[in-house]
């Protein structure tokens, strides 16, 4: 296993690698939070960079991160500890208005990447238009997962926006499986689950309509009630376009309870062997036929995965969602 790291500083590229110590970390995130690597290097009065340089992170060759280094840190020792991240950090960071109607989600992300400049990649075809979308002092990523929600609850499908190597993409759940294969035999280190019901549970949906706020007006509701003795209330609150009907508010409630109405379970893996095709969002097969009450061997979700470049060895740690 090989790294490189580039910073480019005006017309200048410098090859960083030399000079890295304490390993390089690199994060990704299915979707919602920027890219993130972070690495320290050793000053040593030729590589100049500053913040707002481009940075550019290799595996075997690979590019596996295109960013900006955003904050750096130095030491009395002479180490420059340095965080940089990708393309969604501006999205999280810049907010506007729009008003649009029937858009995809893919045109939705298409139309403000434009807008503010950054490079986009392949984006799935979404299908399912949004009739009519006011969005107003929002960030940008939220419109655009505000797009994506709206478009899983109407077709059920999952859609998922990262950067990948400095370009926007956008793909469904099913197109990131990949052949990755980690067992409880040596591949898996130390794992830990955890079952919620307080930060992404719901069961019961209550849908407003509004021309404006003023107007605002509760026109749909929907509840488990079982779930909600058992529970306590946990509804989930959407603001829907008025044009919508009975029967499509119906559905985009239906849509909610079947995704949230559920024990949030999760699975924080740890000092694993690591796969530099592995990234957040990625589904791969694990198995730990050990595992609480459960026991897995099945496909799971990479909500997150962090990996370790340290001293010529790689390690990850992921953090999965499990599903039944």
């Amino acid at each position: 296993m090989s790294i490189r790291l580039l910073l480019e500083h005006g017309q200048a590229v410098y090859d960083a690698t030399n000079i890295v110590t304490d390993g390089v970390i690199w994060e990704s995130s299915m979707r919602g939070e920027a890219g993130r690597l972070r690495f320290s290097l050793v000053r040593d009065g030729i590589v100049n960079f500053v913040e707002g340089d481009k940075v550019q992170f290799y595996t075997d060759g690979i590019l596996k991160f295109s960013g900006w280094v955003m904050t750096k840190e130095r030491t009395q020792e002479q180490i420059i500890q340095v965080t940089a991240y990708d393309q969604m950090f501006y999205l999280a960071k810049n907010r506007g208005t729009y008003v649009y109607w029937d858009k995809t989600a893919a045109e939705v992300v298409s139309m403000i990447a434009s807008d503010y400049g950054l490079a986009v990649g392949p984006l799935a075809d979404t299908g399912w238009k949004i009739p009519q979308r006011i969005e107003e002092g929002q960030t940008l990523l939220d419109m655009m997962l505000t797009a994506l929600d709206l478009t899983e609850a109407a077709t059920g499908r999952e859609y998922l926006l990262f950067d990948d190597c400095g370009r926007l993409t956008l793909k469904e759940r099913s197109q990131m499986d990949t052949a990755g294969v980690f067992c409880c035999d040596g591949g898996v280190g130390s794992y830990a689950y955890q079952t919620d019901i307080s930060e992404d549970t719901i069961n019961g949906v209550r849908l407003y309509q509004a021309g404006r706020k003023e107007t605002e007006h509760l026109a749909y509701e929907m509840a488990d009630s079982e779930k909600t003795e058992q529970w306590g209330r946990l509804y989930a609150y959407r603001h829907v376009d008025f044009t919508l009907n009975e029967a499509q508010m119906k559905e985009i409630a239906q849509g909610l309870l079947k995704e949230k109405c559920r024990v949030r379970k999760t699975l924080v893996v740890e000092n694993i062997n690591g796969d530099i095709d592995i990234r957040g969002g990625n589904s791969i097969y694990l198995a730990i036929p050990d595992l609480a009450e459960i026991g897995i061997e099945q496909k799971v979700l990479v909500e997150r995965c962090t990996h370790i470049y340290e001293d010529g060895i790689h390690r990850m740690r992921m953090e999965i969602r499990v599903e039944e």
